[in-house]
């Protein structure tokens, strides 16, 4: 069993630097939103590498690190090629929907329910898909937690506690600049993490040339299979029925990540940003899990797997750059619950409030409201990962793909078919959803007993694990869909569609066949986010420098005060020229 040690006074430093600035940022952009589209839609100006980064931040969390360097350490490049069927599910998506997104001229990704069919749909989905969403939130700072209480041993900050401080600082951020603030926040966090992962890639590097004399070396000494791009439990079967089903329908029906569309100007942007995202989720995953494979052999008596990235960060990193990685990590669920908590925020607000309770209701108070409703929804989120915290003999992986599993399809592909169809009708979708929900039900509870029963024989028979557990996720997930389509199929057919919805049907789509652009007036007050993004990445590189040498003075380590040093300069420079950028953009 491998002992780990925790962090120290200067990594506490960088985690409480990037706490202060993430409030920093969220109180500055506090006064550019007038509007409850500024709040929600970030007035529709963001630029497209800007959305597109934060759509990239938005798509994973430290649940990613947690799972695929779990599945790295344990099996091999397998963790690498499951997260690159990513960019192919954005590429597919992104090409039919992108654009389709944007013309749909809506401020939440909800919004177009209610035009494509009729307010009993959109009622629907705004209760459906909310403890979804809500459920996987609450599992990001769950896993969140567990990595962070790995480097905070010693501390005296339970699981629980930091669960708390998370999301207390995620609420506040998103309550104060709304999506503007979460996109803004998102592009610094992006910075924090790349710098991040890259300098430990290159340790990690390093220290097996170190030890090992070669990385050929290193390679030739890995366990039988690791370098095997399909290996059960996770073969063939699964990567196309379980994770390019549930990949391609999230990354082109959630909520969050549909909501950035709305945030730029044109849908040449939307189109920009897909790309852009693609790139990003093909260059990442070697980087992010190569760790994770090496840690086989560095660390081959790991007693929980789950623990091995923080496990690997602690054994390479000097002290400093730890902090820093921990400021990585937490900045990848951050970006993901601050664009949730604001999406969410926009739905209760504008698709139940405002259409239900107060239509009319003032700019002013909308914006109120929605933000009364962001904390609403994080202070549930919080209650909901404590609550996960006491569920005992499941893992992550457990958890994640068999709820998505039974109740993504329903909650998703009706978004997807109502943007790229016209066949389907409210009654077809209702159909759908109950079709699809009850599938998942039965199946998940099926699943579970048969798991209760088998499980010693589990334990000893590779096969029946197989099964019971990826063969059962994958055909779950098939089943689901298939009874979703069905159901929305049956619903629509044995009903006319009334006059009314036809209607509706016809001027929705005749707005999608439109092209969008922004209005010129809109353009011309268009925010530059080079200014707060530079100052904020130059500060934190000063205090990262401050650190070093503290490094320095109190600990005595030359090693780590150069690696720290050079990691301050480096996000200095980043900011200083954004600043600069900033200044020959105004004039």
């Amino acid at each position: 069993m491998t002992e780990l040690k925790g962090i120290q006074l200067p990594d506490y430093l960088v985690i409480i630097a990037y706490f202060l600035l993430i409030i920093i940022i969220g109180y500055y952009f506090k006064r550019y939103i007038k509007q409850a589209k500024d709040y929600f839609a970030a007035g529709n100006v963001m630029p497209w590498w800007l959305a597109g980064t934060s759509f990239f931040m938005a798509s994973f969390s430290t649940l990613l690190f947690v799972i695929y360097s779990e599945i790295s350490y344990k099996y091999g490049i397998v963790g690498i090629i499951i997260t690159w069927i990513g960019p192919v599910c954005i590429l597919l998506g992104g090409y039919f929907t992108a654009h389709l997104w944007r013309r749909a001229r809506v401020i939440t990704p909800l919004g177009f329910m209610e035009r494509r069919y009729n307010s009993a749909v959109h009622q629907l989905f705004v209760w459906t898909g909310f403890p979804l969403r809500m459920f996987d939130n609450a599992l990001k700072i769950f896993s969140t937690a567990i990595v962070i209480t790995v480097a905070l041993k010693g501390s005296g900050i339970t699981l629980i506690q930091f669960m708390v401080i998370v999301g207390i600082i995620m609420i506040a951020y998103s309550f104060l600049g709304g999506q503007m603030t979460v996109i803004i926040t998102d592009f610094v966090q992006a910075v924090i993490l790349a710098i991040a992962v890259i300098f430990l890639f290159f340790l990690t590097i390093n220290f097996i040339t170190t030890d090992y004399g070669s990385l050929g070396t290193f390679i030739s000494k890995l366990p039988e299979g690791f370098l095997n791009p399909v290996r059960e439990p996770y073969g063939w079967s699964y990567l196309i029925f379980t994770v390019f089903l549930i990949t391609l329908l999230t990354y082109n029906a959630s909520w969050s990540l549909v909501q950035k569309y709305n945030t730029v100007r044109s849908e040449k942007d939307a189109r920009k940003m897909v790309y852009l995202i693609a790139t990003l989720m093909f260059l990442a995953p070697p980087i992010f899990f190569f760790p994770g494979i090496a840690a086989r052999l560095i660390l081959p008596n790991l007693a929980d797997a789950k623990e091995v990235y923080a496990a690997i960060s602690l054994k390479i990193l000097p002290v400093g750059m730890m902090g820093f990685i921990l400021v990585a990590l937490l900045s990848a669920t951050m970006s993901t619950l601050g664009s949730e908590f604001n999406t969410l925020s926009g739905i209760l607000t504008r698709d139940f409030y405002k259409k239900k309770i107060k239509p009319d209701i003032t700019e002013k108070k909308e914006l109120g409201f929605g933000r009364m409703a962001t904390v609403i929804i994080g202070i549930v989120t919080i209650l909901l990962a404590i609550l996960l915290s006491f569920f005992r003999g499941l893992t992550l992986m457990d958890i994640m793909f068999r709820f998505f599993a039974a109740f993504g399809p329903p909650i998703m592909i009706p978004l997807i078919l109502g943007l790229l169809l016209k066949k389907f009708n409210a009654r077809g979708v209702i159909w759908g959803v109950i079709a699809g929900a009850a599938t998942g039900v039965i199946l998940i509870s099926v699943n579970f007993i048969l798991v209760g029963i088998y499980s010693e024989q589990m334990a000893v028979d590779p096969t029946l694990e197989f099964w019971l557990r990826s063969g059962w996720n994958s055909a779950a997930t098939v089943l689901n869909i298939l009874a979703t389509i069905l159901g929305m199929w049956i619903g629509t057919i044995t009903k006319p569609t009334p006059r009314e919805e036809e209607n509706k049907v016809v001027s929705f789509f005749n707005d999608l066949k439109k092209p969008f652009q922004l209005e010129a007036a809109a353009k011309d007050t268009a925010l530059s986010p080079f200014k707060i993004i530079g100052f904020t990445l130059a500060i934190f590189g000063v205090v990262i420098v401050l650190i070093s040498l503290l490094v320095l003075l109190v600990y005595h380590n030359t090693q780590a005060f150069w690696l720290d040093l050079i990691l301050g300069f480096t996000l200095f420079l980043i900011g200083g020229v954004m600043w600069i950028k900033s200044k020959k953009s105004r004039k």
